[in-house]
């Protein structure tokens, strides 16, 4: 046989050098999910909150529309939430809906996820028995939307972690 002089390829690159690089590549996705979820839960916030009382409800305490907001969750931990900004006498209303932000962490263990909520009990009977949009267009919206945000979060994703694969 003929040895034609090739030999195997050698890695110059450290072995630390790329688990450092996929250890930073999934914080990257990290981040960009909770980043894109965040934005969508913002736009959840003010389609809900941000409406005249002949589009949704006329507000008496303040409660219901202070015990909206959002949470993000990443595998059981809540990562963000939204500030469930008090309107007019609504104090027990946002503190709900943080409470209720902070009991659902569990039930979300095995992914990401953005919760929307209005928590305070009485929200499904102004919904179904009043007749008034609560949350129901909301989350018509958010599945809506939620494959073409997450198509940017991951393509932003991707241009940060290509510019680490560069300087390799």
């Amino acid at each position: 046989m003929q040895d034609l002089g090739m030999s195997g390829i050698k890695m110059t690159t450290s072995q630390k050098a790329i688990d450092n690089l996929f250890r930073d590549a999934a914080k990257i996705v990290s981040e960009e999910i909770i980043n894109t979820l965040t934005y969508l839960g913002e736009q959840c916030v003010v389609k809900i909150r941000d409406r005249s009382g002949e589009d949704s409800w006329f507000d008496q305490t303040g409660n219901l529309r202070s015990s909206i907001g959002y949470g993000i969750y990443s595998y059981g931990r809540k990562q963000i939430s939204s500030a469930f900004a008090q309107v007019l006498e609504g104090a027990s209303g946002a503190a709900e809906g943080k409470k209720m932000i902070e009991e659902l962490a569990s039930h979300y263990a095995t992914a990401y996820a953005l919760v929307c909520v209005a928590a305070m009990s009485y929200a499904e009977y102004v919904e179904a028995i009043d007749g008034k949009d609560v949350l129901a267009s909301t989350e018509i919206y958010a599945k809506a939307k939620v494959a073409e945000y997450l198509r940017r979060g991951i393509g932003k994703a991707e241009k940060r972690i290509q510019s680490l694969v560069v300087s390799l």
